[in-house]
């Protein structure tokens, strides 16, 4: 099956992006994107479908930032993304983050959507804790292109990769995706702005459709990135093959190739561009991070054992 790149975090005039709709489509198709959700907060971005081939815009899948300002009557700033959507979904009076979570998430799945919890660490409103004792959410940002992401935590606050491993340590399935979750398309790019093209998914789909787009979403085929790409991605409880694809030789990236199981330990660590081995010792699940020496990542989906 194919691989299809897509962006579901992004952010338009119709909240507090700095471009309209179509210019910001317009900046994904150019730069090769296959789909997109305009995730506005608290609004549903819907363009007019594209009749012209070819077209102007990717694969635009309907999709909401719902925005949670005020928990317990003090500011909040917990936020969750709505995708594949058909109505807006305005949030309530809630008296902590695990109750917001769940009535959200709740909203969501009547309307068949997929739900992703987007940059935890943002203000550090959320915790581990938080997502291990709410319901079941679909995924989770490993990765926001943000400035104020904090995806990297800090002494005492962890980080999302570590927040992941905690929750998957405690028997909870939870994806990771990466997004950009971009504002800035206009003026400057800058690591002080909010810019487009940082992170993204690719999805395998039996072809380029919302309903396949959201399907193989859903069952977790699909990776996510800020930068690494695969040739090959075979991951099974038994074994994992594995092959990076090098776009340009003459930057002489150097890769180093992690396999993560049980408490966010180490299983595997190698040098190299790729794998084939098998993984019996594994404890519990295993997940896949690649970093290469410019300082992206990707992120496997992880596998129960």
């Amino acid at each position: 099956m194919p691989w299809f790149k897509g962006n579901i975090h992004t952010h338009t005039t119709n909240s507090d992006g700095d471009s309209s709709p179509d210019h910001v489509s317009k900046w994904y198709k150019k730069n090769n994107y296959d789909f997109l959700v305009l995730s506005d907060h608290n609004h549903l971005t819907i363009l007019d479908e594209d009749k012209k081939v070819p077209k102007k815009w990717p694969l635009l899948i309907p999709g909401e930032e719902i925005t949670i300002r005020e928990i317990d009557s003090k500011p909040a700033a917990l936020h969750i993304n709505g995708i594949g959507i058909n109505k807006v979904i305005m949030p309530g009076a809630y008296e902590n983050n695990i109750d917001a979570i769940n009535d959200i998430v709740d909203k969501i799945k009547e309307q068949n959507g997929l739900s992703s919890i987007n940059h935890p660490n943002y203000q550090w409103w959320l915790t581990s804790e938080d997502i291990k004792h709410s319901g079941d959410t679909w995924a989770f940002e490993v990765f926001n292109g943000h400035m104020s992401a904090n995806n990297d935590g800090s002494l005492y606050s962890m980080s999302t990769e570590e927040i992941w491993d905690d929750v998957l340590s405690h028997g909870k399935l939870i994806y990771g995706v990466a997004t950009d979750d971009s504002h800035h398309f206009n003026e400057e790019f800058s690591a002080n702005r909010s810019n487009p093209g940082r992170g993204w998914l690719m999805v395998n789909a039996n072809k380029l459709s919302q309903e396949n787009i959201i399907n193989a979403m859903r069952s977790g085929q699909f990776y996510s990135s800020s930068g690494v790409k695969f040739s090959k991605l075979e991951l099974s409880k038994n074994r994992i093959n594995v092959k990076i694809e090098i776009e340009d030789s003459s930057k002489k990236s150097k890769y180093t190739i992690k396999i993560i199981h049980n408490n966010g330990l180490t299983f595997f660590e190698d040098e190299n561009d790729q794998i084939d081995m098998q993984i019996n010792g594994a404890k519990n699940y295993y997940r896949l991070v690649v970093i290469s020496s410019d300082g992206t990542k990707a992120w496997s989906q992880p596998i129960f054992l």
